[in-house]
Formats: C-alpha cells, sequence, structure tokens
C-alpha cells in the first residue's frame, strides 16, 4: 500500500509538471507573439518540443512504479524458495499406490514448542483397521485435531512412529498419502472463483457428472439449479456470502470428489442445523461404506455413522472401545464429577442419548 501510494504521488506530480510546463509555455509565447517577438508557428514548435521533452518524466515515474513491483515479486519467490520442502530431493520415500488405512500407533508424542519439551498428545498405542468408521472424543484442547493432523501425515510425529499399511507415514510419498486421503480439516477454505473451479481442486479430471453426484452426497445440491450451468456459480474468497453450513457442504464436496479410501474430518457439520446434518449424515453413510473413517466431533448425531469411539483428554486416548460399550459405561459413571475421564464420556453419553 505503501509503495502505490508512493507510485500515485510521483504519477500525480509528473502529470502536474506536464501541465505547468505545457500552460506556462502557452500563456508565455501568446505574450511574446502579440508583442511581436516570435511569430505563432515559433509558439506552437516551441510547445510540441516541450510536450515531448518533458513526456519522459512520465515514463520514468512508470519505471519507478513497475521496479517496485518486481522487488516485491522477487522477495515474495525469495521467501517462497526459502520454505521447507515437502519432499527433500535426498530422501527417498516409499510409494503406496493402494492405501487402505491401517493405522498402528508406538508411542507417538508430538510438541509445539521448537525445545519440544510440552507434549500435547501422547498415544502408547493405537490400532486402526482397515475400514473402520471411528469417533474420536474429547474436550477443547485435548488433542483430538492434532491427533488427526498426524494420522493425515500434516503433522510429524516429535517421537515414536505413525505406521500406515505397514509403512511409516513419514517415508510415504506425499502425493500418495494427498492423493488417497482426504483430510478435511477446520481450517479448510474456498477460493475465489467459480463452484466448479474449487470442486476441481484436487481433481482437475473430474467430470460434471461426478461433481453433481458429489454435491448430492454432500447435501449442497440444494445450493443450485441441478445443470452444469449452477457449476458456474461465482464463490467469493473464503467463501464470503455463504452461511457456515454451505461452506463445508461444498468443502465436504471436494474431498468426496476426490473419492478417497481413507477419510479423516475435522468437525465437518459443526456449522449446520440439525435437519440438514440429518440429511448430510444419510448420504454420507452410504458413501463410506467400504472406507475407513476417521471424525473429530463434538456432534452427537455423527457417532450414529460410527463403530467405535476413542476419547482424548489431555493428550492421551483415556478410553478406546466399541460406541455402544464406551457410551453405557460413560452413561453409568455419569455421577463422577470429579474425574474428568468420566466427565468427557458422560457428557457425549448424555447428547447422544437424548438424540
Amino acid at each position: 500500500m505503501k509503495q502505490r501510494l508512493w507510485g500515485a504521488k510521483l504519477s500525480g506530480w509528473a502529470s502536474s509538471v506536464q501541465q505547468l510546463t505545457y500552460a506556462g509555455m502557452l500563456v508565455f509565447g501568446t505574450y511574446l507573439v502579440l508583442d511581436g517577438e516570435i511569430t505563432t508557428g515559433t509558439m506552437v514548435a516551441c510547445s510540441l518540443l516541450s510536450s515531448r521533452t518533458i513526456a519522459p518524466l512520465m515514463q520514468l515515474t512508470m519505471v519507478f512504479s513497475r521496479w517496485q513491483h518486481a522487488k516485491n515479486a522477487m522477495k515474495g519467490l525469495d521467501d517462497l524458495l526459502q520454505k521447507p520442502l515437502d519432499r527433500p530431493d535426498d530422501q527417498k520415500m516409499s510409494h503406496c499406490p493402494a492405501l487402505s488405512g491401517h493405522y498402528q500407533l508406538r508411542n507417538v508424542q508430538y510438541a509445539y514448542d521448537e525445545e519440544k519439551q510440552l507434549n500435547v498428545l501422547n498415544v502408547a498405542k493405537l490400532d486402526i483397521a482397515p475400514g473402520e468408521k471411528i469417533a474420536i472424543l474429547g474436550r477443547v484442547g485435548a488433542g483430538k485435531s492434532t491427533l488427526l493432523k498426524l494420522l493425515s501425515g500434516q503433522a510429524s510425529a516429535t517421537q515414536g512412529k505413525v505406521i500406515i499399511d505397514g509403512v511409516n507415514i513419514a517415508h510415504v510419498d506425499p502425493a500418495d498419502l494427498r492423493r488417497q486421503l482426504g483430510y478435511l480439516s477446520q481450517e479448510s477454505r474456498l477460493f475465489f472463483g467459480t463452484l466448479r473451479q474449487n470442486l476441481m481442486l484436487g481433481s482437475p479430471h473430474a467430470t460434471e457428472k461426478e461433481m453433481i453426484q458429489a454435491l448430492k452426497i454432500s447435501g449442497a445440491l440444494g445450493m443450485i439449479q441441478q445443470d452444469a450451468a449452477s457449476l458456474d456459480r461465482l464463490i467469493n474468497e473464503g467463501g464470503r456470502g455463504l452461511s457456515g453450513g454451505q461452506k463445508q457442504m461444498v468443502m465436504l464436496s471436494r474431498m468426496i470428489l476426490r473419492n478417497p479410501q481413507v477419510v479423516l474430518m475435522d468437525e465437518p457439520t459443526a456449522s449446520m442445523d440439525e435437519q440438514l446434518e440429518e440429511q448430510v449424515l444419510t448420504q454420507l453413510a452410504q458413501w463410506m461404506t467400504g472406507r475407513t473413517m476417521i471424525v473429530v466431533t463434538h456432534r452427537p448425531a455423527l457417532l450414529k455413522l460410527v463403530d467405535r469411539i476413542v476419547v482424548v483428554d489431555n493428550g492421551r486416548i483415556v478410553a478406546d472401545g466399541p460406541r455402544d460399550q464406551i457410551l453405557q459405561a460413560s452413561a453409568q459413571a455419569s455421577q463422577a464429577a470429579n474425574d474428568a475421564k468420566r466427565q468427557v464420556l458422560a457428557s457425549a453419553a448424555t447428547e447422544y442419548n437424548h438424540e
């Protein structure tokens, strides 16, 4: 903004100098013509010469403005090239063309601080079989989203190993992870462009029929008319103008369109009302058949899709088992108000049973 302001000031100054010089030449030339010292032709010639002499001044301001833009572009490129590589050239990665979602976590720790002393996640052991449907429950800040990031490969464990299909996830080719893992985080966003362009991020070869089907599964088809032309509806940056529920449906559609075998979702229905959530979950349940699903949620309705619950508190797994067993045990323990583990379980059980 500062450079644009200076560019505008210089351009205005150069234009003012040019106009004032031309006006001064006309006034002074007219006086000399009337006085008989020069002819009218001489005055016109002087005016043309003065204009051509000062014209390069305008070009100098344009050169300065372009130089500033080039300088900013070079700085941006330099910052980008200094970023750490997703896959260093000297590191060999494992090609995994068909991930099924068989996870094994062993003594996994994760810390945000650079000294890696304050662990926000400590998982001694966690096994997830292919095709399982799992809900991760816990209070705010318990470590649920961090665990999901580790499972998606978006974060690397400080200690321990996250193994997927027998391979350390840190050694799996990132292209294979992105292609086969559908990760819908709370930080996912929409970009300026058409609905079609937003959906095709990650699925550049998707057909219109596939896009319509993905919108149908996510419940977003009600946003548009059921024809291809509606896919050209304009989406503002960040999804401005759309409700929270609509944005979540479009982002869910984008993930569905990629057709991943492993689905990781963080609060996918948090902004939807109960009626819309019920419609989306009905469609989603059919689509999830045969896929591995791990979902972080506070919404009890989502528990209908899972057959296993993992409860996280203070970065540790405090309960893990079949959904009905965990909910029944937590309901029986709901009177123990001082037990943090039971508080979390009782809250989930109360909401789920009430629904």
